[in-house]
């Protein structure tokens, strides 16, 4: 009697331990994200994987939705990997650790190497976070393999300042042309007084006629960055200029002495465009 009074609470303590064992698998009630992906499929809170090859998914499913269940985006969400064809299947959840933004995102797969990538990017930025995934054909879920992120616009402000070092004015200037929301990543009166410098700059080495061309560059790179291509002669008075945001960028010295070097310039090319040069320098150097 006794023996079976054992064998009966043995058989208990067994059960119960496996049911908490199971509970986390219970815990997530997989039809309930079925669900919810069919009341919320033409929404903007999912993401179709774009391109993944349905052979390497069960039979019966053809297509994988990433489907938001969080609300607060800012660090990411779990999402419900959900299989649709002619069945329709949850493959349990993943996790996004780093900026969401459904106005911005896609996921698609990527053949050379088998991932799936999640990509979403910040508003009124290029500024992308992405993730990889890999997808096991026999547990049949995602797995995370990496995370990392990019920024298209910040690259091509760093190889317009690396340009703007070595002299190519004008190759700066299409860098900076490439970019989205570059008002995102520079201040326009700034980035307009780099390129004067670095025109100016190469200017002096440089033979007349190359002297020019680095000017009209200059010139070319200011219309690019604000639609202002003669802002640097443009100042009635000293304090005109002292209240723009250009002298936080460069001294009202330093502008008069590069307007009068490119006076200097103009006038030995026959161009009487000089005196404007000199009389805006004269001015900036508080001269009537």
């Amino acid at each position: 009697m006794l023996g079976s009074f054992r064998l009966s609470l043995s058989g208990f303590l067994v059960a119960v331990v496996s049911l908490l064992f199971s509970l986390h698998v219970c815990a997530d009630d997989l039809s309930a994200y079925i669900d919810e992906w069919a009341a919320r499929s033409d929404g903007p809170v999912l993401f179709r994987v774009l391109g993944i090859p349905s052979e390497i998914l069960p039979d019966g499913i053809d297509n994988l939705d990433l489907l938001i269940l969080g609300d607060d985006l800012i660090n990411g969400s779990d999402l419900a990997v959900i299989g649709f064809g002619r069945d329709t299947l949850c493959f349990g959840t993943v996790s996004f650790d780093m900026f969401l933004n459904p106005a911005k995102a896609f996921a698609s797969f990527r053949s050379e190497d088998s991932l799936i990538v999640l990509s979403s990017e910040y508003p009124c930025r290029t500024t992308r976070c992405n993730m990889s995934f890999a997808w096991d054909e026999d547990e049949q879920i995602l797995i995370p393999i990496e995370s990392w992120i990019t920024d298209r616009s910040a690259d091509l402000l760093t190889s317009a300042d690396s340009l703007l070092e070595i002299g190519e004015i004008r190759q700066a200037a299409d860098s900076i042309r490439n970019m989205y929301y570059g008002w995102s990543y520079y201040r326009d009166s700034e980035l307009c007084c780099r390129f004067l410098r670095a025109a100016h700059a190469a200017s002096m080495d440089a033979s007349d006629e190359e002297a020019l061309d680095y000017y009209d560059a200059a010139v070319y790179a200011f219309d690019i960055i604000q639609y202002d291509d003669l802002w640097f002669i443009s100042f009635d008075s000293l304090e005109e200029f002292m209240r723009s945001d250009y002298a936080d960028y460069i001294e009202a010295e330093e502008l008069a002495d590069i307007l009068h070097d490119y006076a200097g310039i103009f006038r030995d090319n026959g161009f009487a465009v000089e005196t404007v040069f000199d009389n805006i320098a004269d001015i900036l150097e508080g001269k009537d």
